[in-house]
């Protein structure tokens, strides 16, 4: 099965990793891809952050493109924009989406 994330890919950190003191949103390269994993996910090996000679293995789960990245900013800055009230008609159609992507992968399934 192809990679998420093929090799030499820049990725994004969707959460910190204080062994490293890396925070949520640093860049790294994918200079490794391994097999599914005991968590049912696939591991990636990256390297570039701004730690010499280490390699940080992490799980699918713990990154993001950066072009996904960046466009989850964008929309997060024009949310920080809306008043109380269209947030919380946003948050009713963001929750009508995501009943239909269920309902959706369901019936790819």
């Amino acid at each position: 099965m192809k990679p998420k994330f093929p090799l030499f890919s820049e990725v994004v950190l969707l959460q910190d990793i204080p062994t490293y003191n890396l925070k949520r949103g640093s860049v790294a390269t994918v200079v490794e891809h391994y097999n599914i994993n005991e968590l049912g996910q696939d591991g990636y090996s990256l390297e570039g952050f701004d730690i010499p000679n280490v390699t940080v293995e992490v799980a699918e789960s713990q990154i993001i493109s950066v072009e996904q990245w960046q466009k989850e900013m964008e929309i997060l800055e024009k949310l920080h924009r809306l008043s109380v009230v269209k947030l919380v008609h946003l948050e009713s159609y963001i929750e009508k989406l995501l009943s239909e992507e269920s309902s959706d992968q369901l019936k790819v399934s």
